[in-house]
C-alpha cells in the first residue's frame, strides 16, 4: 500500500485523521512541555514549526484519540486535562500595517466572542490579557499560548525602516502580555526564523527560554535518518525500485540532497522535512524548498558584500552572534544560519565556536542558481550556451578556450552590476559559475605559504588560478610560482594548469592571462 504524504498540511489532526504518514515527535514534544513554561524556537522556513505547534495544541486540548499508536498516546501517567489554547498565526500575514492589524483583530474578536467579552475600545495588549484571564476563569485551567512565525512581517519589512518600526510597535504589546498574565498561563511557545534575544519588542519578556541551539530538543523539527527508515520505509523502497537501486542506495541519494542540518553541537543529521516528503511523494529528486522562495533581501546582502563567497559559506561564529536578532539583519552569517542556508558543521567547545557550512546539495545548487543572475545579470540556467561552453572547456582540459569563454561572459555583465567592484566581485562570479556547473572548487584555498584565489579540480585536471585587479597577469603567475602553490600537487597524476589573470577595473573584464602547464 502506498503511503500518503501530507504535502502542504500543517495540522496535526488533519494528518492523523487523514491517514497521512507522520513521524512521531510526541516524545520530544512532551519532554519539552514538561521541562519548562516559556519557549522560543527558531528554525528555517517550511521546517515543521507549524506542525509542532499544532501537535502541542492537540495535546493541551486533551485530544488523546489523535495520539493513539504514538508515543504520547501509549505512555503511562500522562495528564490529558483539556486546557484553553490561544494560537496566533502570522504565517500568511503580509508586511503591511492594515494586514497585521486585521490579522490580530480577527483572532481577538474570535476569542472575545467565545468568552463573552466586549472590549473593542481597548488596545490589543489589554484585550489579549483580558482574553487570557477570561479563558482561565471560565475553565478553571491555565492557558496555552502558541504564536506561530512571530517574525514573518518583520523579516519582510526589514528594508523599509519606517514600516518595520511601525509593525514592531503593533506586535510589542501582544508579546508583553505573556509576562503580565503569567498567573493564568500554563505554557507559551513562539516560533520564527530570527532570534529575539535582543529584539526590542521582547524587552518586557525576559523569562523565555530560547531552545534553538538546545541539544535536548534539536530533533523536534525535521527528520533523522532512523526516523526516515522507520516511518517512510515503503516510500523509500518504492523510490529505490524506480531508480534501479537498493534501499541503502536510495537513502544515500536522499542524504546527499536533503540531509546535513544540525541545530546544536551534538545534533544528529537532520533532513529537511518539506523536501524529503516532496521527493517521496513525487518519487523524484527535486529542489522545491529553495524554489518556494528565497528572501530578496538575503540575495541582495550576499550580492553587495565585498567578501569572497567561499569564506562566507564556510565560516566560524560563536553562539552569541548566531543568536543575535536586532543585528541579524545586518549580520550576513547569522541570517544565513537562521534561514537555513548555513548549518552547524563542527563545534569548538574551548572557544564556544561553531564551524558553519552549506548543509546539502539542494541548498548549494539553489543558492548558486539564485546568486548567478544577481552577480552577472545573465540567465541562471546552466544548460545555456555560455555555461555549457565553459563547462566543456574545463572538462576537456582546454584552459585557453576557458579563458576566452570567461572573457565573453564578463563582457556581457551590465555596467551597473560591475561598476566599482573589487577583486572579490570577479572572484565570486568565477566561484559561483564553477560551483553551479558542478565542479569541485575552492576560493581562498589555504596552503602553507599563502592562499590560492581559486582552485578547480576535475577527475583529469587541476586549475590553480591567481587573480589580480589592475595589475599584470605576469605578476599573478609569479605569485603562484614564488609561493609554491602547486607543490602539494607534485605527486598528483592529474594535469595541472597554472593560470595568472589580470582584471581591468576600467574594462570590467579579464584584461590578460598567462597559462603555464
Amino acid at each position: 500500500m502506498l503511503q500518503k504524504y501530507p504535502i502542504g498540511i500543517e495540522s496535526f489532526s488533519n494528518i492523523i485523521e487523514g491517514g497521512y504518514a507522520y513521524v512521531d515527535k510526541t516524545e520530544v514534544i512532551y519532554r519539552l512541555i514538561e521541562a519548562g513554561k516559556y519557549y522560543f524556537l527558531s528554525r528555517p522556513r517550511r521546517f515543521g514549526k507549524s506542525l509542532t505547534l499544532s501537535t502541542i495544541e492537540a495535546y493541551f486540548e486533551g485530544r488523546k484519540e489523535l495520539f493513539q499508536g504514538l508515543w504520547l498516546g501509549e505512555a503511562e501517567g500522562i495528564e490529558w486535562t483539556p486546557r484553553p489554547v490561544l494560537r496566533l498565526n502570522f504565517v500568511s500575514t503580509k508586511a503591511d500595517v492594515a494586514a497585521l492589524n486585521s490579522g490580530i483583530e480577527s483572532h481577538l474578536m474570535e476569542w472575545e466572542k467565545k468568552y463573552n467579552l466586549s472590549q473593542s475600545e481597548l488596545h490589543f495588549g489589554d484585550r489579549f490579557r483580558n482574553i487570557i484571564t477570561a479563558a482561565y476563569e471560565s475553565t478553571g485551567q491555565r492557558v496555552a499560548v502558541l504564536i506561530d512565525e512571530y517574525d514573518k512581517v518583520l523579516i519582510n519589512s526589514i528594508h523599509s525602516p519606517e514600516l518595520h518600526e511601525e509593525l514592531k510597535s503593533i506586535l510589542k504589546p501582544i508579546f508583553g502580555v505573556l509576562k503580565r498574565a503569567d498567573n493564568f498561563i500554563q505554557f507559551a511557545m513562539l516560533t520564527g526564523v530570527s532570534r529575539f534575544s535582543k529584539l526590542s519588542i521582547f524587552s518586557d519578556l525576559n523569562n523565555i527560554n530560547d531552545i534553538s541551539l538546545d541539544n535536548r530538543f534539536a530533533t523536534v523539527c525535521g527528520f533523522t535518518e532512523p526516523e526516515i527508515r522507520r516511518f517512510f520505509a515503503p516510500g523509500v523502497a518504492a523510490f529505490a525500485e524506480k531508480e534501479g537501486t537498493d534501499f541503502d542506495g536510495m537513502m544515500a541519494i536522499l542524504k546527499n540532497n536533503y540531509d546535513g542540518y544540525h541545530f546544536s553541537e551534538h545534533c544528529p543529521d537532520i533532513y529537511n522535512p518539506f523536501s524529503l516528503i516532496g521527493a517521496l511523494d513525487a518519487q523524484k529528486i527535486q529542489h522545491k524548498w529553495f524554489e518556494s522562495g528565497t528572501p530578496t533581501f538575503l540575495v541582495k546582502m550576499m550580492q553587495d558584500t565585498d567578501e569572497d563567497l567561499r569564506s562566507i559559506l564556510t565560516t566560524e561564529a560563536d553562539s552569541t552572534s548566531l543568536a543575535s536578532s536586532e543585528t541579524a539583519f545586518t549580520n550576513l552569517t547569522a541570517i544565513l544560519f537562521q534561514t537555513g542556508y548555513l548549518t552547524i558543521k563542527d563545534y569548538n567547545r574551548e572557544f564556544n565556536e561553531y564551524t558553519l557550512g552549506v548543509p546539502n546539495r539542494e541548498v548549494a545548487e539553489g543558492l548558486f542558481k539564485c546568486l548567478l543572475p544577481e552577480y552577472s545579470g545573465q540567465g541562471q540556467d546552466p544548460s545555456m550556451r555560455a555555461y555549457r561552453a565553459i563547462r566543456s572547456a574545463v572538462i576537456a582540459g582546454n584552459p585557453e578556450e576557458l579563458m576566452e569563454r570567461l572573457t565573453t561572459f564578463f563582457a556581457a555583465i551590465p555596467y551597473t552590476l560591475s561598476k566599482g567592484r573589487a577583486e572579490s566581485y570577479f572572484q565570486n562570479n568565477l566561484y559561483i559559475i564553477f560551483r553551479l556547473l558542478g565542479f569541485v572548487v575552492d576560493a581562498e584555498y589555504t596552503t602553507s605559504r599563502g592562499r590560492i584565489d581559486l582552485l578547480l579540480k576535475t577527475p583529469r585536471y587541476i586549475y590553480v588560478m591567481e587573480l589580480k585587479l589592475n595589475s599584470s597577469a605576469e605578476e599573478a603567475l609569479a605569485q603562484i610560482n614564488q609561493s609554491g602553490y602547486c607543490e602539494q600537487f607534485a605527486e598528483d597524476p592529474r594535469t595541472l594548469f597554472r593560470i595568472g589573470m589580470s582584471f581591468s577595473k576600467p574594462k570590467r573584464n579579464i584584461d590578460s592571462w598567462i597559462i603555464a602547464r
